[in-house]
């Protein structure tokens, strides 16, 4: 038996029966806050393990929305009379009846997953459902969100938008024109489902592969979390979850024609995994695809998962039992990433600007090991950083170091000549570094606000040496601080780089 609700008894409910399922929650208050807690009993683990735990802490709440996340959040099942309360005589008929809520020995249980993001509600499949699900969002989907600004009025593209949650929270957050393009069919019956549920009238989902249904249309901003996982031969290819062989695949040819659908000064928002290609860094990719195209992009790259959690966790989600199938889909995971050479993935978030008239493009980024990726204002600063690096008025800039950063110094107790310094970030924003003495130098002089040229000066009376002696190795330097973050803009620094 096909797990998944049928759409079209979903997309036939009654105006007056979405109305009441929306209000029924809202009034419950489920909300992101539950589904955190929720998600914070036995973080790490595969959800086989972990939901008899969730369903225990969540049994143990009062309030409604504890409720609401067992039957629609966390596949459990919930009391008939409980499920009436919640919801109400009328709707939990018509629910049943349209084979979304199922009457079984153990209570009422949802074929239908709803959860809250961004201030909507997303009806999606379950993600452990072995019929291709359409997703909702997760995890990298709120990950993706922080990173995405978007303006009042703006159109916005979601590629290969699932369930419809990029596309309609930028509905919600101010965009005039929303669409969400996805290769399968019931992903778009989804988007028209929750753009009912949340009231939502400006977003348009079609259907086709990839860039195809928006062939010669523009958008200020092109949001995409392609699917990213490496498929091995013996597995069955699912929409949702395989990228191809290696798993990028899918992701790199979306990025290749993205400047085609962008607007002028539009922006593109990508996050996928990426599989090192002969230990090739995400960066040395981009810039041979992209390079030339006068375009700004900037990449913040983090550890992804190793082989071995690849392996257990897609294995689990299409076998979540745990049984033999599982154990038969996990070697193969294994085995296929090894004859890849795939020892683990890089976690890779995208941003591509459509340079304007004046602009100079680039292909910048930094590594970081932080679990979150950027947020949008830390891409902005990220960005900023890169264009004062390539300023032809740089020596004149007035810079400063960030507030997250420190400076420290250790001393090898059998050996006191013997120093070295380290520099680290608030939060882990960029990796630890170890810094010469004359890195530590050059930090130390922008302590305080300083002018480049004025550094370059005391710089090079402290080597005893000319200041041209030291120009090009501090201005290398000054570069490098700016794109990871160590060096920030100072007052009226953006009138001096006219940038």
């Amino acid at each position: 038996m096909d797990p998944r609700p049928n759409l079209e008894a979903l997309l036939s409910l009654s105006p007056t029966v979405v109305a009441r399922l929306r209000e029924a929650m809202q009034s419950a208050g489920f909300s992101e806050a539950i589904i955190g807690e929720a998600e914070a009993v036995a973080p790490g683990l595969l959800d086989p393990i972990r939901l008899p735990l969730v369903h225990q802490w969540l049994r143990g709440r009062e309030e409604p929305a504890a409720a609401w996340a067992r039957l629609f959040a966390y596949r459990d099942h919930v009391g008939e009379s409980e499920v009436r309360r919640l919801i109400g005589e009328a709707t939990l008929t018509a629910l049943t009846e349209a084979g979304v809520l199922l009457r079984e020995r153990d209570g009422v249980v949802s074929r239908l997953r709803l959860m809250p993001f961004a201030g909507l509600i997303i009806a999606s499949d379950e993600v452990a459902a072995r019929f291709d699900p359409v997703m909702g969002p997760g995890a990298t989907t709120l990950e993706l969100w922080r990173a995405v600004q978007v303006q009042a009025g703006a159109s916005v593209l979601d590629v290969g938008c699932g369930a419809g949650s990029l596309a309609l929270a930028a509905a919600r957050a101010g965009a005039s024109t929303v669409v969400g393009t996805d290769i399968d069919p019931r992903a778009a019956d989804y988007g028209r489902f929750n753009a009912r549920i949340n009231g939502l009238s400006d977003a348009t989902f079609v259907v086709g592969d990839r860039l195809d249904p928006v062939a010669g249309q523009r958008f200020d901003l092109v949001v995409a979390q392609p699917p990213f996982v490496p498929r091995p031969p013996s597995i069955a290819a699912t929409t949702y979850l395989h990228g191809g062989e290696r798993g990028d695949e899918l992701a790199w040819s979306i990025i290749d024609a993205l400047p085609d659908v962008l607007a002028a000064g539009g922006r593109a928002v990508v996050l996928f995994d990426a599989a090192p290609a002969g230990g090739e860094h995400p960066l040395a990719i981009l810039r041979a695809r992209l390079g030339g195209k006068g375009l700004q992009v900037t990449a913040v790259v983090a550890p992804g998962l190793s082989a071995d959690q690849q392996a257990v966790g897609y294995a689990s989600t299409a076998h979540g039992e745990l049984g033999p199938d599982y154990a038969r889909a996990a070697a193969s995971y294994r085995a296929h990433l090894a004859l890849l050479g795939i020892d683990a993935m890089r976690h890779v978030l995208l941003e591509i600007r459509r340079v304007d008239a004046g602009a100079s493009g680039f292909i910048a980024g930094v590594d970081t090991p932080r679990a979150k990726l950027y947020a949008a204002s830390e891409l902005d600063a990220l960005r900023r950083g890169v264009e004062l690096a390539m300023s032809p008025a740089l020596p004149k800039l007035r810079l400063r170091a960030c507030a997250a950063a420190w400076l420290g110094q250790e001393r090898r107790l059998q050996d006191r000549e013997a120093v070295r310094y380290r520099l680290r970030f608030d939060e882990g924003r960029t990796t630890d570094q170890e810094l010469s003495d004359a890195a530590a130098a050059l930090v130390e002089r922008f302590a305080d606000e300083a002018e480049v040229a004025e550094v370059v000066a005391q710089y090079a009376e402290l080597c005893g040496v000319a200041p041209a002696e030291v120009e090009g190795a501090v201005l290398q330097f000054v570069r490098e601080s700016l794109v990871n973050g160590l060096l920030v803009p100072g007052r009226n620094t953006g009138a001096a780089s006219g940038v």
